[in-house]
């Protein structure tokens, strides 16, 4: 039975991709994309499930970013000694609408508004490994953004 230890590494690797600048699709953040996929649903938050790689609400065009973090939950899974087989569940949910905090001095207005990004990793329902992560984002718009020209991971 894989230790609660490995899982909240896997993660923290995962929690820590997915927030990164470097999670884009298309040149733009990704983070971003889904914050306007959620204005545009009238919902607070997007909900990914690596392993049935599906998402709510629903978008097809966000599958690259899906079957990305799914190869390195794979890759974090098989550097932790664990077997993809024996995770139940791995799930990101990205909340735009979290409890009021201070915002942090570092970060004016037009950073966005805050999120909270929560990454769980299952084994059998036994074990769980839960990161969290805070951050701030804007809805996706091309006309206010610089769109990456680094060259797509393969």
């Amino acid at each position: 039975m894989p230790r609660s230890a490995r899982l909240i590494n896997i993660a923290s690797g995962l929690c820590g991709a997915f927030a990164s600048r470097n999670n884009d699709l298309d040149g733009y953040w990704s983070i971003g994309k889904l914050r306007l996929l959620a204005d545009q649903h009238g919902q607070s938050a997007v909900s990914l499930d690596l392993l049935a790689s599906s998402m709510q609400p629903s978008a097809s065009w966000f599958e690259p970013v899906l079957a990305r973090h799914r190869q390195l939950l794979a890759k974090l899974a098989d550097i932790s000694g664990i077997r993809l087989d024996d995770i139940s569940a791995a799930n990101i949910v990205l909340d735009f609408a979290p409890p009021p905090r201070p915002r942090a001095g570092y970060c004016a207005p037009d950073c966005g508004d805050p999120f909270d990004l929560t990454v769980r990793v299952e084994a059998d329902g036994r074990a769980a490994g839960i990161v969290r992560h805070a951050g701030y984002c804007r809805p996706h718009d091309p006309a206010q953004e610089t769109r990456s020209t680094r060259l797509p991971a393969d």
